[in-house]
């Protein structure tokens, strides 16, 4: 299969492109730069020079191949303007295909566009509320669900990590640097965690799926609270445990507005995904994805 990814150098696109590429098919990456291009070129990946904020030439492009992946955000404070451009140019697009032609179009959610849920898992049936720097993407999803040519499949990830990347190398970073974890909120907030190569594997069964309307949870396990997470970072980087927790202003300023979802308690499940494409994490617990994501943070 021919593979279209956005994002494809970050910490989802990038797991997503090295899936597709260990089975053999051939993936296509947006670059917006020649360090994207060569970094993209290193994975095995062919990149097209282009850029969210610009959907050109390489929007007619994408839509020739056989699966198109979204999986890039500019977490810029005009991101929702930005994806609903995108959105306009592919519809315009899809617009000259052929009415038999079908095209599974994976689209990256989160878990931040479910309410606040401590106790009871989030399941692909709660009631979205976004958080509001992220609301955006429920027009997205509704404009993209209207086209009769694309195979619609919205993923909605816990916190994603990997070997060095993500909010557990962030808390290691944060140890061995400043000498302390900083959390946002309260330390009893809870997250739902998914490893990077688990969560492309759920997007590779995806497309092979090619359903259509199809909404899927993904995360591995439903949640652990900042403490318990950071907690486990210190035991694994052999540094005692040391938090500071910070206000979500704090937290805004430094990140953008965006970063009041850090404090936003969640647990959720992914029954749907392993029910109907068989999806079975490796990285099932989260002593395993804090081990894997600090021994190699550096």
């Amino acid at each position: 299969m021919r593979i279209f990814v956005t994002g494809g150098t970050g910490l989802v696109g990038s797991a997503i492109v090295k899936a597709f590429l260990k089975r053999g098919d051939e993936v296509t990456t947006l670059a917006r730069s020649d360090r994207s291009a060569d970094i993209q070129k290193g994975l095995g990946a062919t990149p097209v020079r282009g850029s969210l904020t610009d959907p050109g030439d390489w929007v007619s492009l994408a839509l020739e191949h056989d699966a198109f992946i979204h999986a890039a955000a500019t977490f810029d404070n005009d991101m929702g303007s930005v994806d609903h451009n995108l959105v306009r140019a592919l519809l315009e697009i899809a617009k000259s295909l052929p009415e038999e032609r079908q095209i599974p179009f994976l689209y990256t959610g989160g878990c931040w566009l479910y309410p606040e849920e401590p106790v009871i898992p989030i399941s692909e049936r709660h009631m979205l509320d976004p958080v509001p720097e992220f609301e955006w993407m429920l027009d997205s999803i509704e404009q993209l669900s209207t086209c009769p040519n694309f195979l619609l499949t919205v993923i909605h990830p816990g916190l994603v990590i990997d070997k060095g990347r993500g909010f557990i190398a962030d808390y290691a970073r944060g140890l061995k640097e400043d000498g302390e974890i900083t959390i946002v909120g309260a330390t009893d907030t809870h997250f739902p965690f998914v490893h990077a190569d688990d969560l492309a594997q759920l997007y590779v069964s995806a497309v092979d799926n090619r359903g259509d309307g199809l909404l899927l949870n993904a995360s591995a396990i439903k949640s652990a609270t900042a403490e318990e997470v950071g907690k486990l970072v210190a035991q694994a980087c052999g540094l005692p445990y040391q938090a500071r927790v910070i206000s979500i202003e704090e937290a805004q300023v430094k990140h953008g507005n965006w970063a009041s979802a850090y404090a936003r308690s969640q647990r959720m499940s992914s029954d749907r995904a392993h029910n109907q494409l068989g999806w079975s994490p490796r990285f099932d617990t989260i002593k395993a994805m804090v081990e894997d994501s600090v021994k190699s943070d550096s």
